[in-house]
């Protein structure tokens, strides 16, 4: 049964409250990494297996199967089996040799692992990023995803096509015709309602409709009729499974959060072939696809490997 990823927070801001207790549930879970973190030299062999890692949720196992199946199909030696590891526990993982491939985010990369921000658009994250993690760690960003897992809003076609709100402009400009279905917490975070007003001016809606829980309890409130428009993750399953509309996003309030395969640097040395076998999906996956795959998984409990082989069959990337 595949992990589903919890969010309640955004991605960057739960890697750096539960950092205290990702190296204990690895510890736990995960003893024969941690053995190979006290082994293994900061450089290994050439020519070794590689071994790849993912997170415990849907669209990052599913990409991180995807590295998987090329580099089979590309002849490039690869452990069967993915590590599924916190984005704290693989960066050292990554460094000592332990792990050689990871799919990454670059607003994590930045905020929570570098300590750093950046002005709020992709090239400027993906660029601080790359740059950071290669003076700091020696690990190389591939080429990043047009896909962008961030705060957003999702609404129904039916509200936004009545209302004439598509994005989050119009979302404030209109803010006496909607209510907005939120978590508590997002009230106060700097990346929720708070810096939509700090970017967009103010906005105070119909009415909150507020919710404890998230997930997917707040698409339930949508579309049951609670309210019309709700806080969301712009690559979460049930945009798909709903075909909801995402606001965009003219002003980029929200940081950016795109997705790209980070690799070691003598994994690449070893293995001519490899940036451009994993470079090869970068402009494939975008919102809606990935959108789309996570969906397969959650709504029908399909295998995310069996979903990337598919997709990559689909794209003429397999056989």
């Amino acid at each position: 049964m595949v992990a589903m990823k919890t969010r309640t927070l955004p991605r960057r801001h739960t890697l750096a409250r539960l950092a205290a207790t990702a190296a204990l549930a690895a510890a736990t879970t995960l003893p024969t990494l941690h053995h190979a973190l006290a082994s293994s030299p900061a450089a290994h062999a050439a020519k070794k297996t590689l071994t790849i890692g993912a997170k415990g949720f849907p669209e990052n196992e599913i990409v991180a199967n995807m590295y998987l199946l090329l580099l089979q199909h590309a002849g490039i030696p690869v452990n069967s089996g993915l590590k599924i590891l916190a984005s704290q526990v693989a960066t050292p993982a990554l460094q000592k040799g332990a792990l050689d491939i990871y799919p990454e985010y670059t607003g994590t990369g930045l905020e929570a692992i570098l300590g750093k921000t950046a002005p709020h658009n992709n090239i400027a994250y993906y660029d601080a990023v790359a740059t950071g993690y290669r003076k700091k760690y020696n690990l190389i960003w591939l080429h990043p995803y047009p896909m962008n897992d961030t705060q957003g809003f999702a609404t129904t076609q039916d509200f936004s096509r009545k209302n004439g709100i598509t994005s989050i402009a119009d979302m404030v400009s209109k803010a006496s015709s909607v209510r907005l279905i939120v978590a508590t917490e997002y009230l106060s975070r700097a990346d929720g309602l708070p810096g939509v007003k700090k970017v967009y001016g103010d906005f105070t809606p119909k009415a909150l409709v507020k919710l404890q829980d998230v997930g997917s309890v707040r698409y339930a409130a949508l579309l049951h009729g609670q309210g019309d428009i709700t806080e969301a993750f712009t690559t979460d399953p049930d945009i798909a499974a709903h075909h909801l509309v995402v606001l965009g996003d003219p002003k980029g309030y929200a940081p950016p959060d795109n997705l790209a395969p980070v690799v070691r640097d003598d994994a690449l040395q070893a293995y001519p072939k490899l940036a451009a076998t994993l470079n090869a999906i970068a402009p494939k996956i975008t919102n809606t696809v990935i959108t789309g795959l996570s969906n397969q998984v959650v709504s029908n409990h399909d295998d995310p490997q069996t979903v990337a082989k598919t997709f990559l069959q689909q794209q003429g990337l397999l056989k």
